[in-house]
């Protein structure tokens, strides 16, 4: 491995995504709080589609009212 970055490192060809929402997220990590991973995508910012606090896909559309 070398020390120096290359070409591809530089200029960020391959964008690292969130393994949750899929999103463009380079700094996504798993974070422990009181037991829990937690997916953040800057260490800071949770992730809306991490399932730690309740996310599940809707099984059907949601009605809407007008």
């Amino acid at each position: 491995m070398s020390a120096f970055a290359s070409c591809a490192d530089l200029l960020d060809v391959v964008p690292p995504v969130c393994p949750g929402c899929h999103k463009h997220a380079p700094h996504w990590r798993w974070v422990p709080i009181d037991g829990l991973r937690i997916l953040t995508h800057d260490g800071d910012l949770i992730c809306p589609r991490d399932r730690s606090f309740g996310y599940t896909p809707a099984p059907a559309p949601l009605a809407v009212a007008a």
